[in-house]
């Protein structure tokens, strides 16, 4: 069974984008779980973001006036563990909010995806607020249906 828990992180080998492109391994982190349907932050793993050095560092970036919306999780800094060992990204991974806060239904994605699914990662409690924290800050970037479904998660208090 996948475990659709906030803060945790799932690897999925073959994801199907919903827009036709070509499959690849994608990391989910679910965010929240709501009547049935989910919301997940994909994370696009890779260090080919153009991002100017001075702005390379561990955390949230919301500067619309340079395009920059994401949150970026240091190589090798430790942001969760599962059975006491620690998960971190090989690589600087950035989470592109652009397209990437989806809302899912929970039902189709399970039987979709659970004999692939792999829990990686319970992120610990502080990275999970940071990281919500920062999706308040670009709630722009999510689709509408998210913010309908989750108005807690883009609300700004």
């Amino acid at each position: 069974m996948i475990a659709l828990v906030p803060g945790n992180i799932l690897r999925i080998p073959s994801f199907d984008f919903e827009n036709g492109a070509e499959t690849r391994d994608k990391y989910l982190i679910v965010i929240a779980i709501a009547n049935e349907k989910a919301l997940f932050l994909r994370v696009l793993t890779t260090s080919k973001v153009k991002v100017p050095e001075d702005k390379m560092m561990h955390g949230c970036r919301n500067e619309p006036e340079n395009g920059l919306h994401y949150f970026m999780f240091e190589k090798d800094r430790c942001m969760g563990s599962l059975n006491a060992q620690e998960f971190s990204f090989p690589l600087h991974t950035f989470v592109l909010f652009r397209n990437n806060i989806k809302e899912v239904e929970t039902v189709p994605f399970i039987q979709k995806y659970e004999q692939t699914a792999e829990l990686v990662c319970e992120m610990h409690d502080t990275e999970f607020l940071r990281l919500k924290k920062c999706i308040k800050q670009n709630g722009r970037m999510a689709d509408r249906s998210a913010k309908r479904s989750f108005p807690d998660v883009f609300e700004i208090v």
